[in-house]
């Protein structure tokens, strides 16, 4: 049998949960036998399992009352999310990629690639640090380490800052004052922020993004401006329409929970977790409706829309502190741990970019945790030169 076969990967992917019948079992070990590769492949298999079963979040995906918690966390910004089991979902989602990424590793030399530090510059994880643009251009540098203060962002107008939260809605001033004050949130490489709306809207913010919005909305409707990556808890209010506009696309929100990310090669991702928005390109007529568990995928150039089911946790998982790819090219998963770790990526082969890797990681790990696994797996070398990371076959 060859070493990728898809009866195979389902076959072992029984075996790990334990759905495997007789049947199944004499078929699976005849493959076992029939190749000293096949059983290498199985053993790697099992052990990335096992590793990710290591997460309490990923234990937790295969069920139902674990994602209402998980629901309910996110809205509270904590990092603990109940546990209940993995093995059925790990299998189903780190099998193809282990199958897929065998014939690679196991006909390299290496078992483990150790990754070269030619110039020793820390390189750490993200953390809560942002900058307040005021309506008359002052700047506010905000961090998670600062207590509890208060930052006036227009005459008599007072907004709360608190460790890495931003609120708004204790304002001190009449609408007619500050309904066309605009401020600026910006968060760089490196940093993330949640900000709350006068309205009682959650935003949470991303590396390398930015959000432009009013002190206070106005009777008509709540208008934002995203750039990057933001995840969005609207308050509902029939009489006011929530909007997000980003360069390209405009997003209509009926109160709801929804991710925006323009950060994706040639894309903007919306992904709607839950309630209902509308969604077209800037410019045009005739909405897009969104259900709940769909993403929009806009693409740049054709100017299209493309919508398809997902499993929307592994597009919301990042404000919670993990890093989930399944099946993304190098190219793209770089690209994420570049704007989190602030550093730059250079691939010294076009080739490289394409390799796809599939794994579930706490965004505050060490990075060289994360590269250890993505060569493990890969075979790429990663060479980390200053705040420079060097990727090549």
């Amino acid at each position: 049998m060859d070493l990728y076969d898809e009866n195979i990967a389902r076959l072992i992917r029984h075996s790990l949960t334990g759905e495997l019948s007789e049947r199944e079992r004499v078929e699976l070990e005849a493959w076992l036998r029939d190749s000293e590769e096949h059983q290498v492949l199985f053993e790697k298999i099992k052990k990335e399992i096992r590793i990710s079963s290591e997460s309490s979040l990923f234990r937790s995906l295969n069920d139902e009352v674990a994602w209402q918690k998980f629901k309910t966390t996110a809205r509270e910004r904590k990092r603990r999310v109940y546990v209940r089991r993995i093995l059925t979902y790990a299998a189903v989602i780190v099998l193809p990629l282990a199958v897929v990424a065998g014939f690679l590793f196991l006909n390299r030399e290496k078992d483990t690639l150790s990754i070269a530090s030619e110039r020793v510059v820390k390189i750490t994880p993200g953390g809560p640090r942002a900058v307040l643009i005021t309506a008359d251009q002052t700047v506010h540098e905000l961090n998670g380490v600062q207590g509890q203060r208060e930052i006036e962002v227009e005459k008599g107008v007072v907004i709360k800052q608190g460790g890495a939260n931003l609120e708004y809605d204790s304002l001190v001033a009449s609408v007619q004052e500050v309904a066309l004050a605009m401020n600026t949130l910006r968060v760089p490489r490196g940093g993330e922020f949640r900000l709350k709306l006068s309205d009682g809207t959650n935003v949470y913010l991303n590396s390398a993004s930015e959000l432009k919005y009013p002190v206070r909305f106005d009777e008509k409707e709540r208008r934002v401006y995203l750039s990057g990556e933001a995840y969005f808890e609207v308050t509902k209010d029939s009489n006011r329409p929530f909007y997000v506009i980003t360069e390209e696309v405009q997003v209509r929100v009926y109160g709801t929970e929804f991710n925006v990310n323009t950060h994706q090669p040639g894309k903007v991702h919306t992904v709607l977790v839950d309630g209902k928005v509308g969604i077209k390109k800037r410019g045009t007529t005739g909405e897009i409706t969104m259900k709940p568990g769909e993403l929009a995928s806009f693409d740049r150039n054709a100017g299209t829309f493309e919508v398809k089911e997902v499993d929307v946790r592994q597009y919301v998982v990042w404000k919670d502190g993990y890093f989930t790819f399944e099946n993304e090219s190098l190219e793209q998963i770089l690209n994420t741990l570049s704007l989190w770790y602030d550093v730059d990526v250079f691939f010294q082969s076009e080739s490289a970019k394409q390799l796809v890797f599939t794994g579930y990681m706490k965004r505050y790990n060490d990075i060289s945790e994360i590269l250890n696994a993505i060569t493990d797996v890969v075979g790429v070398n990663f060479t980390i030169n200053g705040k420079t990371i060097i990727v090549s076959k």
